[in-house]
């Protein structure tokens, strides 16, 4: 299994720079997992002609369900996860309320990182700002 994403494997390829020292720590990998998250959840479905599906559905579709709008970003969400983050099992996406900015789109990603021979439980924390993008946080 490969602990960076294609877009990184092929960065690194074009860089000028000796390879960076620290390729195989957890660190790095957890790093690379958060920014593929950020790429996944803020990139728009049609933006990849070769896979249509990937990236978000358009959110104002979502937003005009009413009470069931929390529902289906947060399902969207984990089946973007799902199936464009392999290095993530048991996908949780839970909301979290906000009382004090109840119009805010808050959520908490649970998983299984696989890392090596190892699994360990990651949290990640995503808001859904005003201009319809994601601020993932790890």
């Amino acid at each position: 299994m490969f602990d960076r994403t294609l877009m990184e494997r092929l960065e690194e390829a074009t860089e000028d720079a000796s390879p960076v020292q620290e390729r195989g720590s957890i660190d790095r990998f957890q790093a690379s997992v958060l920014d593929n998250l950020r790429r996944i959840l803020n990139a728009r479905q049609g933006c990849c002609e070769t896979r249509p599906d990937f990236g978000m559905p358009d959110l104002n579709d979502a937003i005009g369900q009413g009470a069931d709008a929390v529902l289906v970003v947060a399902r969207a969400v984990k089946q973007q996860i799902e199936m464009f983050e392999p290095r993530l099992k048991n996908v949780s996406v839970r909301f979290l309320a906000d009382p004090d900015n109840p119009l805010q789109l808050d959520f908490q990603i649970t998983a299984m990182l696989q890392y090596d021979d190892r699994t360990e439980r990651v949290s990640f924390d995503t808001v859904l700002s005003d201009d319809k993008r994601f601020k993932v946080r790890g």
